[in-house]
């Protein structure tokens, strides 16, 4: 009968759901742990100390040394500007650019990922409500003598998975949003080394 065939698959499909939710939220939290280690070992957490040191610097061989020292993504961007002997500041800011992009890009790993999956966990764990319900509906039309009690039990099993959905759903909003605090930190830092160097006007 063909009731009975749509309870079984929209049972398997309910399941399916399930592991998939579990499986992002596994994904979730090893990528956002992996972006926690990236940004700790390959960003500036204080830029302070590195501005004050570059306000003291009086030539490029010296602003070279202190952002060797660093030894930061941001400060190699600089690093990258620098390398020209008869750069001016404009072609200095450009150079700069143009390394940030590929190096951006680094830094947004796995951001994407995040971002879709706080975005769409809580559709996909709405289907495999969608789904329960209609096995819960399927079955009442197999049992007739069952009652609410069918229907009842089946929706409470169905809403889990809206509820799972959440639960991935609500981590990977707030991992997406910490990554994206600490990319936008570390633009803000690659444009005030930039600004203090050129303020310094040694080109």
């Amino acid at each position: 009968m063909i009731t009975a065939q749509i309870s079984h698959v929209a049972f398997l499909a309910a399941r399916i759901i399930l592991m998939i939710l579990f499986l992002l939220s596994f994904l979730v939290t090893a990528f956002f742990v992996e972006r926690l280690l990236f940004f700790r070992k390959r960003l500036l957490k204080d830029l302070s100390p590195l501005l004050s040191a570059l306000e003291l610097a009086q030539s490029k061989t010296e602003i070279r040394a202190i952002l060797e020292n660093a030894g930061r993504s941001e400060t190699a961007l600089i690093l990258k500007g620098l390398q020209e002997t008869n750069a001016t500041e404009a072609s200095f800011r450009k150079t700069v650019q143009a390394f940030l992009y590929p190096e951006r890009k680094q830094w947004e790993r796995f951001s994407v990922f995040l971002g879709s999956v706080g975005n769409n966990a809580p559709f996909i764990g709405l289907l495999g409500t969608v789904l329960g319900i209609l096995k819960s509906f399927a079955d009442l039309s197999l049992v007739a003598s069952g009652g609410p009690q069918v229907v009842m039990a089946g929706i409470s099993e169905a809403l889990i998975a809206t509820a799972v959905g959440l639960l991935v759903a609500i981590p990977s909003v707030i991992f997406f949003n910490i990554c994206k605090v600490y990319i936008k930190r570390s633009l803000n830092h690659v444009n005030a080394l930039m600004d203090m160097i050129g303020a310094k006007n040694l080109f």
